[in-house]
C-alpha cells in the first residue's frame, strides 16, 4: 500500500517555527494566487475597452494578469520548495494520473453531451488572429497556468494546510500528510466545489471526494498534484480540439 510508509506519515514541520513555516509553503502560494484573482476584476473594469481600435491589453487584460500571476506564483514556489514533501512512490504517481483521467472524465460528460449552455470562454483569437504566434503565445500560457501553476498551487493549500488545519487548528503543522477526518472531508471538498461555477458543482465535488481519497490512501502530495494536472491539461486540449472555450 503506497500509504504504508512510516517515514513518510511524520509530521514535516515539527520545529517551533513549524505553524509558520506550514503557512509559508502550503496557504501564502494560494493566497498570491487569489490576490492576482482578485486584480482581475479591477484591470478589466479599469482598462477594458472591448473596440476593434483598442490595444490587445485593453480588449483582453487578463493575459497580461495571467502572466504575472504565473510568474509570481512560480518564483515563490520555486522559493519554498526545499519544504515541500516531494516524496512519491511510483504506484502513487500512477494512481494519481489514473485518478486525474477518471475525475476530468467525469467532469466533462455535462459538457460533451452539451447539458451545460456554451457560453463564453477563453477565446483569444478573436483579438489576436487565428493561427498567429500571439494567440499561439496566449494558450500556451493559459496551458502553462492551468496545468502546472493551478495544480500545485490549490493542492498545497487544500491538502497540504486546509486538510491539516482541519484536523488540529491549534498545531496543524503536527497533522502528518494525509491524516483525514469528517471534518476535513467536508471542509476541503465543500471549498473545493464552491470555488467553481455553479453548474460544476456536482463534478467539483466528486472530483474533490476522489482526490481526498488519493492523498488519504497514499499519504503522499506529488500523486494528488500529478491528478490535478493531468486534469486540467486534458481539460485543455478537449477545450481546443473539440471547441468548447467555456470549458476554460
Amino acid at each position: 500500500m503506497p500509504g504504508d510508509n512510516t517515514e513518510n506519515n511524520a509530521p514535516r514541520f515539527p520545529s517551533a517555527d513549524g505553524e509558520a513555516a506550514l503557512f509559508r509553503t502550503y496557504a501564502v502560494p494560494f493566497l498570491l494566487f487569489m490576490a492576482f484573482s482578485v486584480l482581475l476584476p479591477v484591470a478589466e473594469g479599469s482598462v477594458k475597452w472591448d473596440h476593434p481600435a483598442a490595444a490587445w491589453w485593453q480588449r483582453m487584460p487578463e493575459l497580461p494578469v495571467y502572466a504575472l500571476q504565473v510568474a509570481a506564483c512560480a518564483a515563490y514556489l520555486w522559493r519554498v520548495r526545499r519544504g515541500v514533501e516531494w516524496r512519491c512512490t511510483p504506484g502513487a504517481c500512477l494512481l494519481g494520473v489514473l485518478a486525474g483521467l477518471l475525475g476530468i472524465g467525469l467532469w466533462l460528460v455535462p459538457y460533451v453531451m452539451g447539458w451545460i449552455p456554451r457560453e463564453g470562454g477563453f477565446m483569444p483569437e478573436l483579438v489576436l488572429g487565428h493561427g498567429t504566434a500571439a494567440t499561439a503565445a496566449a494558450y500556451g500560457l493559459r496551458f502553462l497556468r492551468a496545468a502546472v501553476v493551478v495544480p500545485f498551487i490549490e493542492e498545497f493549500f487544500w491538502r497540504g494546510y486546509l486538510m491539516r488545519w482541519c484536523v488540529n487548528r491549534d498545531e496543524p503543522h503536527r497533522v502528518p500528510l494525509g491524516q483525514g477526518s469528517l471534518l476535513s472531508y467536508a471542509v476541503v471538498t465543500l471549498a473545493f466545489m464552491l470555488v467553481h461555477m455553479p453548474a460544476d458543482y456536482p463534478a467539483a465535488f466528486l472530483y474533490g471526494s476522489l482526490a481526498y481519497l488519493v492523498v488519504i490512501y497514499t499519504r503522499q502530495l506529488v500523486p494528488v498534484v500529478l491528478m490535478h494536472a493531468v486534469a486540467n491539461l486534458v481539460m485543455g486540449i478537449c477545450a481546443v480540439s473539440l471547441n468548447l472555450p467555456h470549458l476554460w
